[in-house]
């Protein structure tokens, strides 16, 4: 597997394909057949398929620590901010200014996402959150309740059950 290069006004050297060597300092080097270097050697392979079950045969997503888990105290400043920024209030507004008042006031984390969940309509965040915990009778900075601030009908009866369980009287 020699080939010859002729060069501009040079003359014809013989190079080994393995190496840009003139042949004689590569003769001694086997060369090796080209393979794609986009095709792995095929070997064993050891594959594992896990599956995880949820639902009424399996786990509940609460029970396997996927949605709902978390607690009342568990949630954090970073989960404020991870929400407010998910919903697009940063691009709306142009600045964290709301979000750090929300914060500055004393109120809990989980009650300012919930009165931010209930301005969106974001129905299933309410539901989780108030499963954690939140407070439905908590009030922002501008004095409304997450019920004054819902307008999806289905958001404001979760609401109004939410109180209703927490007041133990109908709203």
């Amino acid at each position: 597997m020699k080939s010859v290069v002729f060069a501009s006004g040079a003359a014809p050297t013989t190079i080994c394909r393995a190496s840009t060597r003139p042949s004689r300092q590569c003769a001694s080097v086997a060369v090796r057949p080209f393979t794609s270097s986009r095709r792995a050697p095929a070997g064993p392979r050891n594959v594992t398929a896990n599956f995880f079950r949820f639902g009424k045969n399996g786990f509940k997503a609460e029970d396997a620590g996927i949605v709902g888990s978390q607690g009342r105290d568990d949630y954090t400043y970073d989960d404020v901010e991870q929400y407010f920024n998910y919903m697009g209030f940063l691009a709306t507004e142009g600045t964290y200014d709301r979000m750090e008042a929300l914060l500055k006031s004393g109120l809990h984390c989980i009650d300012i996402i919930l009165l931010l969940a209930c301005s969106e309509n974001d129905t299933p965040k309410v539901q989780e959150i108030l499963k954690a915990g939140a407070d439905p009778t908590v009030r922002g900075l501008d004095g409304k309740d997450p019920l004054e601030l819902a307008t999806k009908p289905e958001l404001i009866n979760l609401l109004k059950e939410a109180l209703t369980a927490k007041k133990g009287v109908a709203v």
